[in-house]
């Protein structure tokens, strides 16, 4: 049996000021975003910083932080907030969920649903310790391929980030490797038990390290 699809589908960092942080994402790199869709789970804005389709960097800010800490995702933004705003967490996009919920014997989550026009949109995950990454699968993959391709054109990067070229891990390999399965996704580990705490982005003119 071969190694499963598996991509680094997106990397969240919370921060304070989005505008602030898209800003200096333009100045000193030349990479563009834009604001996107409100998370009501986590009480969090979300802004899109698009990187060749399927991957992107997400930015999320507390718009209403008494709905943040009704939820353990908003509780979680906050605590990050705390401490100085940053990597928080990092997704991989799988071609099939079911066989992940099986293997590790947790439920899917499906935050799917159809709009006006027929077209299903949202996402189905898998989710485990804070640590560790969660697994994602999309509805409407097709559609939503475009709407990225769209947004990447839309917000005018002057350097063409590309992908996530590697993820420092803070935690054990092992652990990482039992979760995940078999894999060719660019991780380096370090010590500790901190999960992410830095993302490399490829671009045509050098690599970006977010932190």
């Amino acid at each position: 049996m071969g190694i499963p699809a598996m991509t680094i589908d997106h990397v969240t960092s919370v921060v304070e000021d989005p505008v602030d942080a898209c800003n200096q994402l333009r100045e000193a790199h030349g990479i563009g975003s834009e604001r996107s869709g409100y998370l009501d789970y986590a009480g969090a804005r979300s802004w899109l910083v698009p990187l060749r389709p399927p991957s992107y960097l997400e930015l999320l800010s507390i718009e209403d932080e008494a709905a943040a800490r009704m939820s353990t995702a908003g509780r979680q933004l906050l605590n990050r907030l705390d401490t100085g705003g940053g990597l928080v967490a990092w997704s991989v996009l799988v071609d099939d969920l079911t066989r992940v919920s099986e293997r590790l014997d947790i439920p899917i989550f499906d935050y799917t649903k159809t709009d006006d026009h027929g077209v299903v949109r949202g996402w189905r995950s898998v989710t485990g310790p804070p640590h560790l990454p969660f697994f994602i699968e999309y509805g409407g993959a097709d559609a939503r391929a475009v709407r990225l391709r769209d947004i990447y054109a839309r917000v005018g990067h002057r350097t063409a980030p590309t992908a996530f070229s590697q993820l420092t891990i803070s935690g054990s390999e092992n652990e990482i490797l039992e979760w995940l399965g078999p894999h060719r996704l660019p991780l380096r580990y370090v010590s500790g038990r901190n999960g992410l705490i830095e993302a490399r982005i490829a671009t045509s003119t050098g690599g970006v390290v977010i932190q």
